[in-house]
């Protein structure tokens, strides 16, 4: 395998992404946190979106697309999404919306990677009521996974599985501060939604670039911050639990959507 590309010109739009499974978890579960890092001027909105074909979803998406980066699918299957930083396209990078529409678990989201159905460079992590799953895909049939059934799992923007780490041309360092602290965040187990939520507003190494949740240092146009946060809870016999922040969660508060899952 050869080095991608590396495409300065190529937006990395940073995200943090976050999980925990099995006695991690507070009362047991599946806890799936994210937080988007867009430019301010980009209005957040919570969507359901009905496809003519496949599951209906419920995720964050900015104002006036159906594109969300992060939900929940009427079968209870949490996906989040961050972007590659740096990295060659080879196409259309495949859709959260295009997961949550076909796949009904961990297991499917995985058949459909194993199928070449995933176009990259994107990281996911996945989760079900049984299963979590971080998922490295550079292209179609250049990934790398690792499932757990039990404890944490974490996520910025650049590769850290074993297959697919040598692709990364630069690992920025933001991703890597990002990555370093919420790493040491998930260790303040049991975990809880509270907990996730406090974690999408912390501000070590910041605010700023460094700091999970993110502030930009100029109000311009191509200026970035960390515009909402979800927190998915799965808990062992109840239904689904959505939260949302839409704006900076250290700023705003957490409100709970219905998921689109049934109970």
């Amino acid at each position: 395998m050869g080095l991608s590309l590396f495409i300065p010109s190529y937006a990395a739009f940073p995200c943090t992404l976050f999980g925990a499974i099995g006695d991690s978890v507070q009362g047991g579960g599946v806890l799936i946190g994210k937080t988007r890092d867009r430019s301010n001027k980009l209005e957040q909105v919570f969507i359901e979106v009905c496809p003519a074909k496949g599951f209906r979803y419920r995720g964050i998406a900015t104002k006036g697309t159906k594109r969300v980066t992060s939900g929940i699918n009427d079968k209870g299957l949490v996906v989040v999404s961050a972007a590659a930083s740096g990295m060659e396209k080879e196409g259309k990078v495949t859709t959260v919306g295009k997961i949550l529409s076909k796949a009904s678990s961990v297991d499917e989201v995985m058949a459909m990677v194993q199928k070449g159905e995933i176009q990259g460079p994107i990281y996911y992590l996945v989760g079900d009521i049984h299963k979590i799953a971080l998922l490295e895909v550079n292209h179609r049939h250049q990934y790398d996974s690792l499932v757990k059934e039990d404890g944490i799992l974490c996520h910025t923007n650049h590769f850290i599985l074993k297959d697919v780490r040598n692709f990364n041309r630069k690992i920025g360092a933001s991703s890597q501060a990002r990555l370093n602290r919420i790493e040491r965040l998930l260790e303040d187990g049991p975990l809880s939604r509270e907990k996730f939520m406090t974690m999408t507003r912390d501000h070590s190494n910041g605010p700023g670039d460094n700091s999970i949740c993110r502030h930009s240092e100029a109000e311009t146009r191509l200026s970035e911050q960390t515009v909402s946060a979800a927190v998915y809870y799965l808990p062992k016999e109840a239904a689904p639990e959505t939260w949302v922040s839409l704006g900076q969660p250290c700023q705003s508060t957490f409100s709970s959507h219905p998921s689109a899952a049934s109970p």
